[in-house]
C-alpha cells in the first residue's frame, strides 16, 4: 500500500487503463460466455443497493424482502409452490448448498454422488470440499445422461443424483423426468443444475420447441440451481438456489450468535443486497412476456447460426436444444486460433474437439453475419486443414 494516496482523478485514470484491457460485450465478439451485458434496470438497482448485507439481514429488512420476492418469482417459474431459497454468488455455491444438504440428510458413512459425465466442473470442487465420491454416469449419442447408467451407479452410499438442464458445453438437457422416477424409486435426493437453462426452458414450449419437464412438477426433484447472472441479465454475482420446501434448511443451517438473525443457510456469510435487488428488478420489469421475447430472439439466432454453419460444410456436434452451438472442423483447434486472431472469442472443448458458441442477449444478427464472413474467409484460405 502507498504511504500517501493518489488523487481521485489519478485513481480513476489508472482504473480506466485497466478497464481498457478488458473485452466488452457490445461489439458482439464475445461468443464464449454464459454471462452478458446487465440489463439497464439491473445496473440501477445494483447501484442503489450496494450497502445492504444479506448476511446480517435484520439491519436491511427491505433488501431481505427483495431477496424473498426474487426467490418467489423463480419458484413460481419453476413450479415450486412451497419452495424456499437464496440469491447466492453463483452456480457453484448453489450446487454446493444442494449437495451439502443431500449429504447431511443421508448420513452415509462413505457418501457418493452420481453425476453425468457432462456435469459442470464445479462438482469436482464440491465433491472435494464435502468429502463426496463422484461416480460418473455415461451419456447417450445426444450427450445426455443415460438413465440406465445412472441407476446402475446407485449404491447404498449414494446421497444424491445430479441432472443438468442445459449443460455448459453443449446446452443439452438431461432426461430429468426419468431421473426423477429413479430418485423416487431408490429414495435418493435429485438435484437439477439449471444454472443456464432455468431461465430459458420454461419459455420454450410456448415458442413451438419441445421442452420436457425438469422442475418441481417432478416428484423426485429436491433442489434446482438457476443463475440470474446468466440469462437473467443481472450483474455478477447472482446465482440462485431453490429447495422444494423449508424442511431441507435444517440440514444446512449455522448459528450466528452475534448477528441480527439466529441462523444462516448460505455458504457465503456476507452477501450483497445488490444482487437480489438487481434480480428482482429484472424479473419485475420484464415479466414472463419480456423474458419470452429475449429467449425467442436468442433461439432464432441460434437456428440462423447453426443452419449457416451446416451450409458452409461444418459439422454440428448436436442439434441445439438451447442457445448454444457446437461444431467441428478438420483442424478445430487451429480454427479457434485463427478466429481469435480476428478478434472472435470462442470456446474450444478438447474433450469433444469442437468450437462452442453461446448466443447470449448481447449478440445480434449482424454480429453473427460478421463472424460467418470471417469464418468463411479463414476456411477458404486454409481449405486443406480447416475444411471439414
Amino acid at each position: 500500500m502507498r504511504d500517501k494516496g493518489l488523487s481521485r482523478k489519478a485513481v480513476l485514470a489508472a482504473l480506466k487503463k485497466f478497464l481498457e484491457q478488458d473485452r466488452g460485450y457490445a461489439d458482439g465478439k464475445i461468443l464464449c460466455s454464459m454471462c452478458t451485458s446487465p440489463h439497464s434496470i439491473a445496473r440501477t438497482a445494483h447501484r442503489w443497493f450496494l450497502n445492504p448485507n444479506l448476511g446480517d439481514a435484520g439491519l436491511f429488512p427491505g433488501s431481505l424482502k427483495l431477496e424473498k420476492e426474487a426467490v418467489q418469482r423463480l419458484a413460481a417459474l419453476l413450479n415450486g409452490e412451497n419452495s424456499v431459497g437464496f440469491i447466492v454468488s453463483g452456480g457453484t455455491e448453489a450446487n454446493l448448498l444442494a449437495l451439502w444438504a443431500a449429504r447431511n440428510m443421508a448420513c452415509a458413512c462413505n457418501p457418493e454422488v452420481v453425476l453425468p459425465e457432462s456435469a459442470h466442473f464445479s462438482f469436482k470442487k464440491i465433491c472435494n470440499l464435502l468429502g463426496l465420491k463422484p461416480v460418473y454416469a455415461s451419456l447417450d449419442s445426444a450427450y445426455r445422461v443415460k438413465p440406465s447408467s445412472v441407476e446402475k451407479c446407485i449404491t447404498r452410499n449414494t446421497v444424491a443424483i445430479v441432472g443438468t438442464a442445459g449443460t455448459t458445453e453443449l446446452g443439452t438437457v438431461d432426461p430429468i423426468d426419468k431421473l426423477s422416477a429413479i430418485a423416487v424409486t431408490h429414495g435418493v435426493y435429485l438435484h437439477v443444475d439449471a444454472a443456464f437453462g432455468g431461465l430459458i426452458i420454461p419459455f420454450l414450449n410456448d415458442m413451438g420447441y419441445e421442452a420436457k419437464e425438469f422442475d418441481f412438477r417432478l416428484e423426485g426433484v429436491k433442489s434446482i440451481t438457476v443463475d440470474p447472472h446468466k440469462m437473467g441479465m443481472t450483474p455478477i454475482p447472482a446465482g440462485g438456489i431453490l429447495f422444494r420446501d423449508s424442511a431441507v434448511l435444517d440440514y444446512i443451517k449455522t448459528e450466528t450468535p452475534y448477528l441480527t438473525e439466529k441462523w444462516q443457510y448460505t455458504f457465503a456469510g456476507t452477501r450483497s443486497g445488490a444482487s437480489a435487488a438487481a434480480a428482482w428488478a429484472v424479473f419485475e420489469h420484464l415479466g414472463r412476456e419480456g423474458f419470452k421475447k429475449i429467449v425467442r430472439r436468442c433461439m432464432r439466432l441460434t437456428k440462423f447460426l447453426s443452419s449457416r454453419l451446416e451450409a458452409l460444410g461444418f459439422t454440428l456436434v448436436v442439434q441445439p436444444q438451447l442457445n448454444i452451438v457446437a461444431f467441428k472442423a478438420a483442424d478445430t483447434k487451429q480454427l479457434v486460433e485463427k478466429l481469435r486472431q480476428h478478434g472472435w472469442l470462442v470456446s474450444y472443448i478438447p474433450r469433444l474437439d469442437c468450437i462452442r458458441i453461446v448466443i447470449m442477449p448481447h449478440i445480434r444478427k449482424r454480429h453473427l453475419a460478421a463472424f460467418l464472413k470471417d469464418l468463411s474467409h479463414i476456411a477458404q484460405a486454409d481449405a486443406s486443414s480447416l475444411k471439414p
